[in-house]
């Protein structure tokens, strides 16, 4: 697999952190917090509340397995590439919280 779960922690809180944020505050995206985005991921990579799935008292990236974390950066690659997919992602996972998107 090359990758050790280590290095993908690492690049799950690259996109978070850095990646993500620079490129929703520059193309208008309706988040652009590091904690909004890391919802949107967790929670379409469970599809529901990751609180439903994970500990709610842990950080959920150290909760993830190997599969999932590298499930949760493809779902990543695609909030960042693609506005409509951050948009639709982020109706979802506020559909699933009871939440209405904020306009």
């Amino acid at each position: 697999m090359g990758e050790g779960i280590e290095a993908l922690k690492e690049q799950l809180r690259a996109q978070a952190n850095q990646t993500f944020p620079t490129v929703a505050r520059r193309d208008g995206y309706p988040i652009v917090m590091n904690h909004c985005f890391l919802r949107v991921v967790y929670d379409n990579l469970f599809q529901r509340k990751w609180q439903e799935v994970l500990d709610p008292k842990k950080p959920a990236i150290h909760q993830l397995s190997e599969t999932q974390l590298r499930r949760a950066i493809e779902l990543g690659n695609e909030v960042v590439a693609d506005r409509s997919a951050c948009e639709m992602m982020n109706m979802r996972s506020l559909e699933w919280r009871g939440k209405s998107p904020r306009t």
